[in-house]
C-alpha cells in the first residue's frame, strides 16, 4: 500500500488516498480519519487513489490509476458521481492531481485532454486537446489554468472556455507541479537524456522573468517557495535555495538520498528523500 497524493484536512477529519498498483482490479481506498483520535470515520473502496484529494463545499474529489474520477460526500463517504475518460493505462502512467474552484473540477486525462467538470453533477463543461499530452499537473490561479506539455511548452487556458490564452516554448520538458507565486509561476524543466534541468520563473501571461540551468536535473516535485527563497533538490542529495527575484544562488545543503519532497511549517524546512529519511531544519539552515 502506498500514499502518493497529498492529504486533505477538512473540518475535524483528515482524508488520504491509498494505492497498491495500477492494474484494473487493484484495490485502494480513501480513508477519513478523526483528526484528534486517528480513528477511521469512513473509508471508500476503489481501485487506487494516487492523486491529491480536493474539496468543494461538502464534497471531495479524487482520481484513480484507471482515469476514473470520483465525487464523495465529505461527512459520509457516499458516492455522488464518477466520471471515466475511457482511456486505458497499460503503461501504468501516473495520474496527476486535479484542481478546483467554487464550481468546477479541472483535470488532465490519460487521453490527452484537459477537462472541466461541473462539480455537482460530473458533467463535462469543456475539454481541450493540446498539441501534445500534458506533462505536469494543473495549476489554477483566479480564472487561469496553467499546464506543461510534452511538446516542451507551457500553456495558459481560460477556465470558463478552455481556450488557449497564451503558450510558451521552453528549453526542456516541464515536469512535476507548477508553483504559483504572487507575481506569476515557476516550473521545473527536465532534459533527462543530457542530465540537466532548469528552474524557470514566468509572468501569468507566460513572459520569462528568469531561468537557471543546473546539472544534474532536479528531482523534487516542484519549486518550493519559502519566504525569500525558492528551494529545489536533486538525486545527488543537493538542496539549493535560489532568489525568487533573479534565480541567483543563496545557499546549498548536501544530504544523503534523492530529494523528492520539500515542505515547511513555522519557519522550519522539511526535506524528504526517496530512501525514506525526512530531514528538518530551522529556516534558513546553516550554510
Amino acid at each position: 500500500m502506498s500514499f502518493h497524493g497529498n492529504p486533505l484536512v477538512a473540518d475535524d477529519m483528515i482524508l488520504i488516498g491509498t494505492d497498491h498498483n495500477c492494474v484494473p482490479d487493484g484495490i485502494g481506498h480513501v480513508y477519513a480519519f478523526d483528526i484528534k483520535t486517528g480513528k477511521v470515520r469512513w473509508k471508500y473502496k476503489t481501485t487506487s487513489v494516487p492523486t491529491d484529494i480536493v474539496r468543494i463545499g461538502q464534497n471531495v474529489y479524487f482520481g484513480s490509476f484507471q482515469d476514473t474520477w470520483y465525487a464523495l460526500r465529505l461527512q459520509t463517504g457516499e458516492l455522488v458521481w464518477k466520471f471515466a475518460t475511457g482511456a486505458s493505462n497499460d503503461n501504468c502512467d501516473f495520474v496527476r492531481s486535479p484542481v478546483v474552484d467554487q464550481t468546477s473540477l479541472y483535470l488532465t486525462g490519460l487521453d490527452g485532454f484537459v477537462y472541466s467538470l461541473d462539480a455537482m453533477s460530473g458533467r463535462i463543461v469543456w475539454k481541450r486537446k493540446l498539441r501534445s499530452p500534458p506533462s505536469t499537473a494543473l495549476a489554477l490561479k483566479d480564472k487561469m489554468l496553467f499546464v506543461g506539455a510534452k511538446d516542451n511548452r507551457i500553456y495558459h487556458l481560460n477556465t470558463e472556455t478552455g481556450n488557449i490564452v497564451a503558450e510558451l516554448s521552453v528549453e526542456a520538458l516541464p515536469l512535476g507541479r507548477i508553483t504559483l507565486t504572487a507575481n506569476g509561476l515557476m516550473a521545473l524543466l527536465d532534459n533527462s537524456s543530457e542530465r540537466f534541468g532548469y528552474v524557470v520563473s514566468l509572468t501569468t501571461d507566460l513572459k520569462p522573468i528568469w531561468q537557471q540551468k543546473f546539472s544534474p536535473e532536479w528531482a523534487s516535485e516542484r519549486p518550493h517557495v519559502l519566504g525569500e527563497s525558492v528551494v529545489v533538490g536533486n538525486c545527488r542529495g543537493e538542496v539549493a535555495a535560489l532568489s525568487p527575484l533573479d534565480g541567483t544562488s543563496q545557499w546549498k545543503l548536501s544530504l544523503k538520498g534523492c530529494i523528492r519532497s520539500i515542505g515547511d511549517s513555522e519557519n522550519r524546512l522539511f526535506i524528504g528523500v526517496q530512501e525514506g529519511t525526512i530531514y528538518g531544519y530551522e529556516f534558513p539552515p546553516p550554510k
